[in-house]
């Protein structure tokens, strides 16, 4: 038989309503015995009747992320932690989540139909022009994008273009490159402020010579290595804006009989797969994807519980993951 409230209640000797308040996250109750209930509910395999919740609330019980058609495969793009963390974070709270790609401008069916109760949009690829109206019908989370007046979750870009940017300078570095997809992209220009700030910080002064776009393109890491490698004097260490360009970097550079890192140095950005299994080892800045998800989620939990409250605009911190691509012998991690 299913488990219900009232099995819940007697495990716990609460009263059912405490445990409906605790599953739905509306009412009073204390976090210390919100955290036994939801705890001892996935003990004994508690599911929500999410019908019956839709009948009396006029809820689907559904949840959409979204995501540009161009981070396809999403488990292999840097969004695919985050979306995992998302949909296990919501199954726990009794919601499915349905997972579509943003083509050709234009939001997939679910969203248009109303079929879900809010959205995650994951990326830099929403407009203003288009998060605004569906935030008017439904309690929107943007991660990894903020947009005035929109709940959002991002990691510190600045913060962390900081620490790599600097930390090549402490290796003795002066013509530092920041080599990037796009400047066009919030994040990306968020990690190029920082770069920038710490340059002009050192009087070391900001290069535009050596700042390289690759264009928003699969082959964006050839395209700025290409440029990069026609600068004269060549710069002898990278700021590159995600791993991707990093270990494009860290290619292009072995292909041209340039030594990682004895010659020039490599720092990137995100943390992924990639940076541990490039040779040499990626220095980089760690994002916290995970954390990103688990606010995203529960920030849309509570937008589905009172709409009224306050956007809010959560920063993570990032951290420097050093390895051997700069010139240390790794791997530790700074802050």
């Amino acid at each position: 038989m299913a488990v219900t409230i009232h099995d819940i209640a007697r495990r716990l000797g609460v009263a059912p309503s405490t445990v409906s308040r605790a599953l739905t996250g509306k009412g009073r109750i204390s976090p210390a015995t919100r955290d036994r209930i939801l705890r001892v509910a996935r003990e004994l395999g508690y599911q929500p009747n999410m019908n019956a919740r839709g009948l009396a609330t006029n809820c689907t019980g559904t949840v959409g992320v979204v995501i540009h058609e161009r981070h396809r495969p999403v488990e292999r793009s840097f969004y695919g932690v985050i979306l995992e963390v998302i949909e296990a974070e919501m199954n726990q709270r009794g919601y499915h989540v349905i997972f579509s790609c943003l083509r050709d401008g234009n939001l997939p069916r679910c969203v248009r139909e109303r079929r879900v109760d809010g959205l995650v949009f994951l990326g830099t690829d929403f407009s203003e022009e288009l998060v605004r109206p569906v935030r008017g019908q439904v309690p929107v989370v943007l991660v990894d994008n903020h947009i005035p007046g929109v709940d959002s979750v991002v990691g510190d870009n600045v913060g962390g273009a900081r620490m790599a940017t600097a930390h090549l300078l402490d290796h003795g570095h002066r013509r530092v490159a920041f080599v990037v997809e796009t400047l066009a992209d919030p994040s990306f220009r968020a990690r190029f402020e920082g770069y920038c700030q710490v340059l002009d910080e050192q009087r070391e002064g900001v290069d535009e010579r050596v700042v390289v776009e690759g264009g928003r393109r699969r082959d964006c890491d050839r395209i700025a290595m290409r440029k990069f490698l026609t600068r004269n004097p060549l710069p002898t260490a990278v700021v590159a804006a995600n791993d991707y360009i990093a270990v494009g970097a860290v290619v292009a550079l072995a292909k041209a009989g340039i030594k990682v890192p004895q010659e020039a140095a490599v720092v990137g950005f995100d943390d992924g797969d990639l940076a541990t299994v490039v040779q040499p080892p990626l220095t980089t800045v760690h994002v916290p994807r995970a954390s990103m998800g688990e606010v995203a989620a529960n920030r849309l939990l509570k937008l589905l519980q009172d709409q009224t409250v306050p956007p809010v605009l959560t920063v993570l911190p990032t951290t420097l993951t050093v390895r051997e691509s700069c010139g240390c012998r790794g791997p530790t991690s700074s802050r």
